[in-house]
């Protein structure tokens, strides 16, 4: 068996070591917080404890409230969905599109209402949904983007680094994705205003916090007063561990290698899959670039009688490893069951779907994946 957490090692280690040795005082993470934004060419980046804890602060950053609508794909992670409530507010949910399975703009301009303010958009799998068309809308309907790139790091959307479109974009630091500190996750803006709200947000209101990190406005002689009055507005506690921070700065060092990675082993299942015309992998448009935090096929039935637990039994018995099935649609869930928005296209799609995993440490062992892929398709055919 494949050492399942095998891109952490020395490098984590050594910063980790260093975090510790200098009393956990914060200055790794200010450091992980001006290198992210550096990476990504944004002004400010935010540092916090999860992906959902940074959908959580850019909308309450944004000042989206209670009755507000922010509209948000079903297919994806629940805290897409789940983000807006946190707040009081309301996800619509768009349908997607039935070949790239991300939010469909067609679909977002039926769902906006008067009481619209935001759209969360979600690069599926690590591939950048349509920004261009989103960001139009956005524009003409006086909107706010959220890019959610929890599932993509580095993606492409014609030229531009996936998560410097919108907005304001988060990244997931959790265990399974690109770049993990075990947990964690970032917000990312270049608008100072809102970079400065997020971190007050995210960070109990406090008084002294600015855009930048390690900003503070006051000396810490006057902090330190009993008559200092520290928080100016209600904020949360979701500050990034510092051994968390520490940790992400050894992923940092090695990114594009974790994403090279996985790239080329979408690029072994996609050779397996060549004359199968009933895996239908994401459509990858031409000026898009997918990172691949999972590679995703949909089982096409028209074209087969093989249903999915099928077809995972016998990629099991060929040596393949275990995959998930999508998500349950969020508006499905036994939380949020009941809500607004049908989506007729994802309900049609989800069961189908396929995802593959592309995070190895051996190129040898993902080819022996990409076998078992062939196997299946063979035996199945």
């Amino acid at each position: 068996m494949p050492n399942k957490f095998w891109r952490v090692g020395k490098e984590e280690l050594e910063y980790i070591e260093k975090a510790i040795d200098m009393g956990l005082m914060g200055k790794m993470t200010e450091e992980l917080e001006i290198r992210f934004a550096k990476k990504f060419g944004v002004n400010y980046a935010i540092a916090v404890n999860s992906g959902t804890s940074a959908l959580h602060s850019a909308v309450g950053g944004l000042g989206i409230g209670p009755g507000d609508e922010v509209i948000v794909p079903p297919l994806t992670f629940a805290a897409t969905g789940f983000a807006p409530l946190y707040i009081g507010a309301v996800p619509i949910f768009a349908d997607i599109d039935p070949l790239t399975f991300n939010i469909a703009p067609d679909s977002i301009l039926k769902k906006i209402t008067k009481r619209t303010k935001a759209i969360i958009t979600v690069s599926l799998y690590g591939l950048p949904p349509e920004m261009d068309r989103i960001m139009f809308i956005a524009k003409k309907y006086n909107l706010k983007v959220i890019e959610d790139n929890a599932q993509c790091v580095f993606g492409k959307y014609k030229g531009k680094i996936a998560g410097t479109i919108g907005d304001v974009s988060i990244f997931s630091f959790q265990r399974s994705k690109h770049l993990t500190a075990g947990d964690g996750g970032m917000v990312i803006t270049n608008d100072e205003s809102l970079a400065e709200k997020i971190r007050k947000f995210s960070d109990l209101g406090y008084t002294t916090l600015k855009a930048k990190p390690g900003a503070h406005s006051i000396c810490k002689e006057e902090l330190q007063q009993p008559d200092f009055k520290r928080h100016e507005c209600l904020g949360f506690n979701f500050r990034m561990p510092e051994v968390c921070a520490a940790m992400a700065l050894g992923q940092l060092d090695k990114l594009d290698m974790l994403i090279q990675r996985r790239i080329a082993i979408a690029r072994l299942y996609e050779e397996a899959i060549q004359g199968c015309d009933w895996l239908i992998p994401q459509k990858t448009p031409e000026d898009v670039e997918h990172s691949y935090w999972t590679y995703v096929l949909k089982l096409d039935t028209s074209k087969t009688n093989v249903s999915w637990i099928q077809f995972r039994k016998t990629f099991l018995q060929k040596g393949g490893e275990p995959f998930y099935g999508a998500w349950s649609l969020t508006y499905l869930e036994p939380a949020l069951e009941g809500m607004r928005g049908l989506c007729q296209v994802a309900e049609s799609l989800q069961p189908y779907l396929i995802q593959l995993k592309t995070n190895f440490e051996s190129i040898d062992y993902a080819k022996k994946q990409a076998d078992a892929l062939a196997q299946t398709i063979d035996k199945l055919s």
